[in-house]
């Protein structure tokens, strides 16, 4: 009998999302098929430590704090391959007789951190570089679409709708924004001074510091508070009648994208920032464990399959997702979000979300040919396994724009 693939699941980090990382880590694990694979939660902290051991499996285990730290063991990435060929993990642990090494093999990693250092392709970057196999996005696609502009320029080419947009860059130190300055650029960027705005952070998901403006006042304030968290910021016209809708797409076994069930999130604001969509915490769902109040996107109350778009809306959402799926040459589970005006009917491509919360495994649950979450977890290993032993066919699809799987 074949011994069963370790696998590493990475969660936590030093982004603003990091609690909601580790939900989503913690899920995967649980999901994972006992019969076929050994899951082996690994932590990195806000400091940028990597931890791992048994406890880390409990939702209750955290915060995990320095002072209370003596049930996990330190680890650190081996960059360099074994003979053996098979990544592996190094610990270092004191002894009276000296310091101790461990290693700790491990076949593939799945990447769960969202946001900085995690989603945006320095992560895949660094296994990349050790040859590391790993599941999900790779790096070009990774980084292409964290970056909230590039991604709109390359929707336009693909002739898919989406919002106009005014990029601003961080001030410099000592400098102050200058509402003469903004008013011309919003008249270059919309055609007029015009409100409300929203303003999100170029480079950050799960909404993270985004807000609204209705006057310059409230702008310039919105402004200093986005440039605390990045340094390239996104000034967006509000969306009258706002609604949402998300989907989620794969790659199927032919290479062809795969769309999921859409679903329209509820708010009790006029959008729905993180606040929103972690921190409100309603009913459970999702794998039973100790995850505490909150249980990240799958808690978010939300209409599946929503009744109220016409065949041509979800046509458009379900053919311009997996165009930027497709485009990118994205892979894994991967969210897409939409924006419409519920009184016009108008839709607009909103962002991409190359590792959700949840792995957006409610939304395949739901699907036309629904599949589970256990199912999900081993098409993303398996995906990952071909990809990473396929590297010059997985970078020659993301160039091109071509399905990853064609070449297999």
């Amino acid at each position: 009998m074949a011994a069963k693939k370790v696998i590493a699941v990475v969660f936590g980090g030093r982004s603003v999302e990091h609690d909601v990382s580790v939900l989503s880590g913690l899920q995967f694990l649980e999901a994972l098929d006992p019969g076929k694979y050994q899951g082996l939660a690994v932590y990195i902290d806000p400091l940028g430590q990597w931890w791992t051991g048994d406890a880390l499996t409990s939702r209750a285990r955290y915060p995990v704090e320095a002072s209370n730290n003596k049930d996990l063991t330190q680890l650190s990435l081996d960059l360099a391959t074994p003979a053996n060929g098979r990544p592996r993990f190094l610990a270092f642990q004191k002894s009276l007789l000296g310091e101790k090494r461990t290693e700790i093999p491990f076949d593939l990693i799945v990447p769960a951190v969202h946001g900085s250092n995690g989603e945006d392709g320095s992560l895949q970057g660094l296994m990349e570089v050790a040859g590391i196999p790993y599941a999900g996005c790779r790096t070009l696609g990774a980084a292409a679409t964290m970056n909230k502009v590039f991604t709109k320029s390359r929707a336009r080419s693909e002739s898919i709708n989406v919002l106009p947009e005014l990029l601003l860059r961080r001030p410099k130190k000592g400098v102050f924004l200058d509402p003469d300055g903004l008013k011309r650029d919003m008249k270059a960027a919309f055609g007029d001074e015009q409100y409300p705005v929203i303003v999100k952070p170029c480079n950050l998901g799960s909404s993270v510091g985004v807000g609204k403006a209705n006057t310059m006042d409230e702008l310039v304030g919105a402004l200093m508070a986005a440039f605390r968290l990045d340094s390239d910021v996104v000034v967006e016209p509000f969306v009258p009648n706002l609604t949402e809708y998300n989907v989620a797409v794969r790659r199927g076994s032919d290479g062809q994208a795969i769309s999921s069930a859409i679903e329209r999130p509820a708010r009790d604001a006029d959008l729905l920032d993180f606040k929103n969509k972690y921190l409100a915490g309603s009913k459970a769902g999702g794998p039973k464990q100790n995850t505490g109040a909150s249980e990240g996107m799958v808690s978010l109350n939300r209409t599946l399959n929503p009744t109220e778009l016409t065949q041509s809306q979800e046509q458009f959402i379900r053919n311009s997702a997996e165009k930027i799926f497709d485009t990118f040459a994205l892979a894994g589970s991967v969210r897409i979000d939409f924006l419409c005006d519920g009184e016009s009917g108008e839709i607009w491509l909103n962002e991409v979300n190359t590792i959700p919360g949840s792995f957006a495994y409610f939304l395949w649950e739901a699907a036309d040919a629904p599949l589970s979450f256990l199912a999900l977890t081993d098409h993303i290993v398996q995906e990952g396994f071909a990809l990473s032993a396929n590297r010059l066919g997985a970078t020659d699809a993301a160039t091109s724009g071509a399905t990853i799987f064609t070449r297999f």
